[in-house]
């Protein structure tokens, strides 16, 4: 199929399943197609995190890509024309219409489908004292993340990290629930970040690792929390979910006051109980 055809199709498309058709026709216009491991490694090398799990759902039509992800598996694809963009953005903004009216409204104004690593980047950019990252091994942000918490510590921001152990329940367990990585590359994905974090705490005092055999219930960034406008972005676990479509929520500390001084306590506990990594 020609470019401007398929161009033509994205453009009335109106569901999550026309546009994984579109999304795999284009893939498969590349020559040669690219794999899901191939298109994650790809999203690796270029920062801009495409997992097998999330990219296997999107193509299927299970459900639809957030923004960023589209973008991403758009220049994977090889379409950089802005306004071809567009055209898929579009499209996109049309299929979360459809998915948005039929959803209920309270659990709506409170869960988010989905985390954009983008804004994650976005609030480690601007924050003034201190941003938490809590997470498991965090394979995909955190590498993702790496120049904007460089950026952060040069500015001299106090960060600090807190992943699983090597060893142990923790890192048995997070194997068990992932939906696609075992032990040995759940391992691996961990030294690589350990790499990454040593690597900065060679260069900056203000940051500080920390490990715990204990599999934490969600990931957590937080950005300024000893301040009054500090703000916690939490994404809840799920068992062989989704790596990237999980539930998410915000809490404030001006606005969730009792709430947001549980996840604080939370993360406190496990770090004070956390040894250096």
């Amino acid at each position: 199929m020609r470019g401007d055809e398929l161009l033509a199709r994205v453009a009335a498309v109106r569901t999550a399943g026309e546009l994984a058709e579109c999304l795999a026709e284009l893939r498969r216009s590349q020559y040669p197609p690219l794999s899901l491991r191939e298109l994650e490694q790809w999203g690796m090398g270029h920062r801009r995190p495409l997992p097998t799990s999330t990219v296997h759902d999107v193509l299927k039509g299970v459900r639809p890509p957030r923004p960023s992800l589209l973008r991403d598996l758009l220049a994977a694809f090889q379409v950089h024309d802005e306004r071809q963009v567009r055209v898929w953005l579009e499209a996109l903004e049309r299929v979360a219409g459809d998915r948005g009216r039929g959803r209920d409204e309270s659990a709506a104004r409170f869960f988010a489908e989905r985390q954009d690593v983008n804004d994650v980047a976005a609030r480690i950019g601007q924050a003034r004292e201190e941003v938490w990252l809590w997470g498991a091994v965090l394979p995909m942000y955190l590498p993702f993340l790496r120049p904007f918490v460089h950026k952060a510590l040069t500015r001299g921001v106090r960060v600090r990290v807190l992943l699983i152990t090597r060893a142990g329940a923790a890192m048995t367990m997070a194997a068990f629930r992932s939906a696609d990585s075992d032990i040995g590359r759940l391992r691996e994905a961990l030294d690589n970040n350990l790499d990454i974090l040593h690597g900065l705490e060679a260069e900056f005092p203000g940051l500080c690792l920390r490990q715990i055999d204990y599999l934490p219930p969600y990931t957590l960034y937080a950005y300024d929390p000893g301040l009054p406008d500090g703000r916690m972005d939490l994404r809840l676990m799920s068992f062989h979910g989704d790596y990237d479509l999980r539930p998410s929520f915000s809490v404030q500390r001006a606005r969730d006051g009792e709430w947001f001084g549980h996840f604080h306590e939370q993360f406190t506990l496990v770090w004070q109980n956390a040894e250096s990594g």
